[in-house]
């Protein structure tokens, strides 16, 4: 399982859960949140994190106490995903479709081969298209509003 995190100018990180381990919330707190305090640290190293605000679904691990805590801690703010959203997910309604068909029929060898070509495909994705799907974002997001609450699929 790969766990990816991307922002208006590109990736953020993206993390390989090793073979056999669950994402818990111990994993997530110790492993991929400091990977993206990191990111933004040698990034912005005037500011870091302030500013900074995360998206994830609503999955058990990132729910944690533990999660929660590691979040405040390091300053990140998050923001609230309504549950069974995914038209409201930005990786969900732009980033894997994307992903999949590039990938699709591609034999790999061995693991490390999988996050190379992951890595070279969110590398090659324009900085443009990164900064187009938060305003496709915003927009779905007035969308809810507007019809209060409704699932959009295919917009």
């Amino acid at each position: 399982m790969y766990t990816i995190f991307f922002d208006a100018h590109g990736p953020v990180c993206q993390i390989c859960t090793p073979k056999g381990q669950t994402v818990t919330g111990h994993f997530y707190a110790t492993v991929v949140l400091p990977e993206i305090e990191k990111h933004y640290i040698e990034r912005r190293p005037a500011t870091g994190l302030r500013g900074i605000k995360i998206l994830h679904d609503n999955a058990r691990p990132h729910k944690s106490k533990e999660v929660k805590e590691k979040i405040a801690s390091i300053g990140l703010e998050e923001l609230e995903h309504p549950p069974y959203s995914p038209d409201l997910a930005p990786c969900d309604f732009w980033l894997f479709d994307g992903l999949k068909k590039h990938l699709a029929g591609t034999v790999f060898g061995e693991r490390m081969q999988i996050g190379r070509a992951i890595q070279r495909y969110l590398r090659d994705i324009p900085q443009e298209d990164y900064k187009k799907t938060f305003f496709k974002w915003i927009e779905r997001l007035k969308l809810v509003v507007e019809h209060k609450g409704d699932y959009f699929e295919h917009l």
